[in-house]
């Protein structure tokens, strides 16, 4: 008797779950892809110095992606392009926002952190005609009018979706930059110390996923995919001979979407913190195309391997993290590496090529010694910061840890961590890991830009990444678990998505 009534139970609940399953209004997705064209003498929206690009390799995409379920709905903004901060962030989520009526908060814009990129002048004011500045102010006015295009579109054409996702392995291209001397301590491995240390085969610890996600209509035919690899875009860069390029993002989404059909692809750029692409600052055009065919064929098979979705549905949050601070080094040694900072400086602008070393960095052969100084001289005010906090006593001022915010997302059975810095590729791996989701996004460079913040391992670590905080100005290292924290925020939340 005890039985019976369990299987009644049991049929009931299925019908009734079946039956509020068949009820739920379907996720509804609309994208769209546009271009703009920089043009040779266009200032360079990465590099810290005034250079101007002198190349340009084809043009530059941004993918719009709008997402509505019922009265939930989520806009995501994917590009070459410097979109994650700044004017340019602001100037987009005010034209969508504005046109799709959504809250801001709804709308997470995603760059691939590509090296090779020229800056958006999205400023109302036209610079002198006799700057090099009115060349970004008019890129930027092109990508601000098609941007109103994309999101006129979008607004307009959503579908009802079904969600589906594939992973391949692509570990060609990528390596773990960050070194280790037999002391124990930390350094940015280059491509010639690449090279020295293993040859060409070395990766190191990298994350390997080539993520597809495509969102197919009733007709089971593909509208629009979100793609996702881990790696720095920066093969054929050259911080002192800048050219403008999509790098790998772009050419292998190029190639998904002809594969299925031409729909817009976006890219969301994993965490890279510590994962370079191979061949910076001595590889060719040739050779970063090649790299991109490489990720573009890989994003084929994952796309010819697609499991459906067992979930449905749309949901988003934006989650608060606290990432702790540690104190300030001794004054003693903040004066011993001001004074190797100064040296360093000194030699680098007269143009000793024995400036490779300077205050936990190393650099590479490659730049020439003035640069290399220019790099160190960046980090010199952050020196200066911490010593007046022990000249003048404000120690206890300094605040106990960074308040930031990430968005995490759920599409089907396919989770989104968007987080607002560089993060190693430990964070990204942990939140993967730890999913109940079977299919986890996890990029960086998104809706901020608070440069690296170390995972655990790495928070007491100086070299070029670990170290970024001095290039800040005036914030303290950081402590463990540092990036970590995040990991933590986002498997909770995404625990909760999957439930």
């Amino acid at each position: 008797m005890k039985m019976k009534t369990y299987y009644l139970i049991l049929f009931l609940f299925v019908g009734i779950n079946s039956e509020l399953f068949a009820q739920q209004e379907k996720l509804e997705v609309a994208a769209y892809t546009f271009a703009v064209q920089p043009k040779v003498g266009t200032p360079s929206g990465h590099t810290r110095t005034a250079h101007l690009i002198e190349e340009v390799y084809g043009d530059l995409k941004t993918t719009v992606l709008y997402f509505k379920q019922g009265e939930n709905r989520f806009c995501m903004i994917t590009s070459a392009l410097g979109v994650e901060s700044g004017a340019l962030r602001k100037a987009s989520v005010k034209i969508l926002s504005n046109t799709l009526k959504i809250d801001p908060g709804a709308i997470s814009a995603s760059s691939s952190h590509n090296h090779t990129i020229p800056f958006l002048n999205v400023s109302d004011k036209k610079p002198d005609a006799d700057s090099p500045q009115v060349l970004s102010w008019e890129l930027g006015l092109d990508f601000k009018k098609k941007l109103q295009q994309a999101a006129d579109y979008v607004s307009k054409n959503l579908e009802p979706v079904y969600v589906e996702w594939g992973k391949a392995e692509e570990n060609r291209i990528t390596y773990n930059r960050k070194g280790y001397y037999p002391n124990g301590k930390t350094y940015f491995m280059r491509e010639e110390d690449r090279i020295k240390l293993a040859g060409e085969g070395y990766r190191g610890l990298i994350d390997p996923d080539a993520i597809v996600v495509v969102f197919k209509n009733e007709k089971h035919k593909a509208v629009a995919a979100l793609t996702s690899f881990t790696g720095h875009p920066v093969a054929a860069y050259d911080p002192e001979k800048l050219i403008s390029y999509g790098q790998f993002p772009q050419t292998a989404s190029e190639m998904l979407s002809e594969h299925l059909g031409g729909v817009p692809v976006g890219f969301v750029q994993g965490c890279a913190g510590d994962i370079n692409e191979k061949y910076m600052l001595s590889g060719t055009i040739e050779q970063a195309r090649q790299l991109g065919e490489y990720l573009g064929e890989t994003f084929i098979h994952a796309s010819k391997t697609l499991r459906p979705s067992k979930r449905i549905g749309l949901e988003w949050s934006r989650e608060e993290v606290k990432i702790p601070f540690a104190e300030l080094p001794s004054e003693e040694s903040l004066r011993k590496d001001l004074a190797t900072i100064d040296d360093f400086i000194r030699r680098g602008n007269a143009g000793d090529e024995n400036t490779l070393h300077c205050v936990g960095m190393n650099f590479p052969k490659a730049l020439s010694p003035p640069y290399r100084a220019k790099l160190v001289e960046l980090v010199r005010p952050w020196y200066v910061w911490a010593l007046e906090h022990y000249e003048q006593d404000k120690l206890g001022e300094l605040p106990e840890y960074l308040p930031i915010e990430i968005v995490v997302a759920r599409f089907g059975d396919v989770g989104l961590v968007g987080l607002p810095y560089e993060p190693f590729v430990m964070t990204g791996l942990k939140i993967k890991q730890a999913s109940v989701l079977p299919c986890v996004i996890t990029g960086g460079y998104t809706d901020g830009h608070y440069g690296y913040i170390p995972d655990a391992r790495g928070a007491d670590d100086r070299e070029y990444m670990s170290g970024f905080f001095r290039y800040k100005k005036n914030i303290a290292p950081y402590k463990a678990p540092a990036g970590d924290m995040c990991s933590e925020v986002a498997i909770e939340a995404l625990s909760e998505f999957a439930r």
